[in-house]
């Protein structure tokens, strides 16, 4: 009897043991694509390098002006030509090899983080220059995250495309968290200029993993006659597509009033909680945890999901709920532990939204609808965080997150009412498991 315990508990083990083994390789199925193992360990250096320019350049920001307002306007500035110029950006990515834009935009990326770092060890910046900068930057990822998005199905294809969307929002957020620890390590032991000399370089070894790569997939010819018809033609697309029109309408309600906070953590966590930098980048450490954990769970379960709406909303409200907590906390150690919620649910709704979004959309409007893609994510950003910046500036930082958390809440509660009617919910979320074309 013992002996046949002994057995039975052992097969149960190799049971268990095999099960965690194909959990832990559908989380990464996308990897065996020698294409796509290259361009994530090449974003894995760069991420970590965006993160902490995007946390120093906060700091500095404020440190410079001690105005919320201003903080809230170099946000949008660095953001605002995604609004401007994304669409021109999808057109380009659906015309011309997106191997070899990305290897342009990534090279044109090491310059602006170079320029703002000698800047700032000369003792010479001053709060235009880094406006400039960040609008310079932000006009190259009018063009890189168009061609990024869009760029995934040549390295993965279709069947891998659902994972290695979610391994790619794991990947940006596991930099939430390794970056801003590390800028504020730096900021606080070398010095903030630094952080700008680090992203530059790290922009080095995206464009060796792209010179390696070899894509036989050829970019999508166009009968459009010039690039206006052919931008036109992709907002005709989505525009004929409600359930396309009504998902990145959501997306720009939520950018707009609520993934902008990010723009006011600066002021919040000097103002509010009285902390320095290394402090502050805790703040933005834990947000990224919450975040990781979120992509993971996309990665996880998102093909095993029949209603993708559910992760939709889930998403949107435990964002909102976890912004409104946050917003009421004046003790640091407290302060904390909303954002790793607020994390989860930011990513749940951003990463399903993403996926549906590309998987319902044609090859030949792919680059094309991720264009518009950046737009509303992006796009919206700015008057986000100038709206943010402004009202915080009169009403103060606790009442605008307030606001801002309540107005995602409507929106996503309206959403949610209208998916409930069958006469509308088409024209908000897409049907799952048919393509736009259908």
């Amino acid at each position: 009897m013992e002996e046949q315990r002994e057995t039975e508990t052992s097969t149960s083990l190799q049971r268990e043991k095999k099960g965690l083994l194909r959990f832990l390789l559908s989380i990464f199925s996308s990897l065996k694509h020698r294409n796509y193992r290259l361009f994530f360990c090449g974003q894995a250096i760069s991420l970590i390098g965006t993160w902490m320019q995007m946390t120093a350049q906060g700091w500095l920001v404020y440190s410079l002006s001690r105005s919320k307002f201003v903080l809230g306007l170099v946000s949008a500035l660095s953001t605002l030509p995604l609004a401007l110029l994304s669409p021109v950006g999808g057109v380009v990515a659906d015309r011309f090899s997106r191997r070899r834009i990305l290897i342009f935009t990534q090279s044109l990326s090491i310059v602006p983080p170079l320029l703002l770092s000698l800047l700032v060890l000369t003792k010479a910046v001053q709060v235009w220059h880094i406006a400039l900068l960040a609008a310079l930057l932000g006009t190259v990822n009018a063009f890189d995250m168009p061609t990024r998005q869009s760029f995934v199905i040549e390295m993965v294809g279709r069947e891998d495309l659902m994972n290695a969307i979610g391994l790619n929002s794991g990947l940006f957020n596991s930099a939430r968290i390794i970056g801003p620890a590390i800028a504020g390590i730096v900021m606080a032991e070398v010095g903030i200029g630094y952080c700008f000399l680090l992203n530059g370089l790290s922009f080095i070894p995206v464009v060796i993993a792209l010179l390696f790569m070899r894509i036989l997939t050829a970019s999508t010819k166009h009968k459009e006659k010039s690039s206006f018809t052919t931008i036109i033609a992709g907002f005709k697309y989505v525009k004929n597509n409600p359930r396309l029109f009504g998902l990145l309408g959501l997306l720009s309600i939520m950018c707009v009033f609520g993934f902008s906070y990010s723009s006011l953590l600066p002021a919040f966590a000097r103002d509010i909680l009285s902390v320095r930098e290394r402090q502050y980048g805790e703040l933005l450490t834990f947000n990224g945890i919450g975040a990781v954990t979120g992509a993971l769970l996309v990665a996880s379960f998102a093909n095993k999901v029949k209603n993708r709406k559910h992760f939709l909303f889930i998403g949107a409200s435990l964002f909102s709920v976890s912004l409104t907590i946050f917003s009421l906390s004046t003790r640091f150690p407290l302060a904390r532990f909303p954002l790793i919620p607020a994390g989860i649910g930011m990513i749940l709704f951003l990463s399903t939204a993403n996926t549906l979004i590309q998987t319902t959309s044609s090859d030949e409007f792919r680059g094309r609808v991720m264009g518009i893609w950046t737009f509303a994510f992006g796009g919206s950003m700015p008057l986000g965080s100038f709206i943010a910046g402004t009202l915080a500036h009169y009403l103060g930082i606790t009442v605008t997150l307030q606001m801002c958390a309540l107005i995602c809440m409507a929106a996503t509660l309206t959403a949610a009412l209208f998916s409930r009617n069958p006469k509308c919910s088409r024209a908000i979320l897409p049907y799952e498991g048919r393509s736009l074309e259908e």
